[in-house]
C-alpha cells in the first residue's frame, strides 16, 4: 500500500513543475514571471510612474498619465502593441484604474464612460486587436465605468511618434466618426489610449464626439511622452 504522505509530496512536486512549466516567461527579459512580467521588469516599470497622474489635469483636455514613455515602459508599450502581448494591456488597465481611483481629477462625474480612441480597420486586421480597447476593457472592469466603441477611425493614419507637430495635426484631421452612438448629448466620457505625445489624435477625437453634444472629461493614458510633457508647463 502506498504512503498517502509521499502521494502527496509527489502529487505536490508533479504540480509545482507543471506550474513552473507551464507559466509563461516575462514579454520584456524572458525571465520566468509569477506575473505578467518579472519583479525586476514590474520594478523598472514602477520606477517611470508619476507620482501625481493627475498633474497634467487641467486645459481644454485635462490629461490622466500613469507614467512617462520612456525605458521600461516604452519597451513593454512595444511588445504590447507589435509582439502580440494582450496581457500588458491588461497590466496597465489595471494600473491606470487603481490610480484613477486613488487619484480621482475633481469634478469627474461618478457615471462615467470610457471611449478608447480606436484602430482603422485595416490596422485592426493587421494588429488583431486595439490595444486602447484592451486598456479600457480592464479599467471599465475595475473602476465600474461603462465602454463605449461608437468611435471608429474614418482612415488609415500613419504612427504619430515621429511626426512634428504640425504633421500630427494633418495626419488625424478628420481621422474621426461617431456611428451607431448609444451616446446620448450631455453624457460625459473619458477618452482611453496608450501614449499621449503632442495630443492631436485626442483633440481630433474630441471634436467629434464634442459636436455630437459629449462632454469629454478628459483623457487617460498609460504614458506620456515627448513634447506632450510640455503640457504641464506655463
Amino acid at each position: 500500500m502506498s504512503d498517502p504522505w509521499f502521494l502527496g509530496v509527489a502529487s505536490n512536486l508533479k504540480e509545482r513543475a507543471l506550474n513552473l512549466f507551464l507559466r509563461p516567461n516575462c514579454p520584456l527579459c524572458d525571465r520566468s514571471a509569477m506575473a505578467v512580467c518579472c519583479e525586476y521588469c514590474q520594478r523598472q516599470i514602477y520606477d517611470e510612474r508619476l507620482e501625481r497622474p493627475e498633474r497634467y489635469w487641467h486645459g481644454d483636455i485635462p490629461l490622466f498619465a500613469w507614467g512617462k514613455y520612456q525605458g521600461a515602459i516604452k519597451r513593454s508599450i512595444g511588445k504590447f502593441k507589435y509582439d502580440g502581448h494582450r496581457s500588458i494591456g491588461d497590466l496597465y488597465g489595471e494600473l491606470i484604474a487603481q490610480s484613477w481611483q486613488k487619484f480621482t481629477p475633481p469634478n469627474v462625474p461618478t457615471q462615467l464612460v470610457a471611449v478608447p480612441i480606436p484602430l482603422h480597420s485595416e490596422k485592426l486586421v493587421t494588429r488583431g486587436f486595439n490595444q486602447a480597447e484592451l486598456i479600457a476593457r480592464k479599467f471599465c472592469q475595475l473602476t465600474g465605468a461603462k465602454l463605449d466603441l461608437s468611435l471608429h477611425r474614418t482612415r488609415s493614419t500613419v504612427p504619430q511618434f515621429g511626426l512634428s507637430k504640425s504633421e500630427r495635426q494633418q495626419n488625424v484631421a478628420d481621422a474621426f466618426t461617431l456611428n451607431n452612438s448609444a451616446l446620448k448629448a450631455g453624457t460625459t466620457v473619458l477618452l482611453i489610449d496608450d501614449i499621449y505625445t503632442t495630443g492631436a489624435t485626442v483633440r481630433s477625437a474630441t471634436t467629434v464626439l464634442r459636436s455630437h453634444d459629449i462632454n469629454v472629461c478628459g483623457v487617460a493614458v498609460i504614458a506620456i511622452a515627448g513634447e506632450g510633457s510640455n503640457k504641464g508647463r506655463g
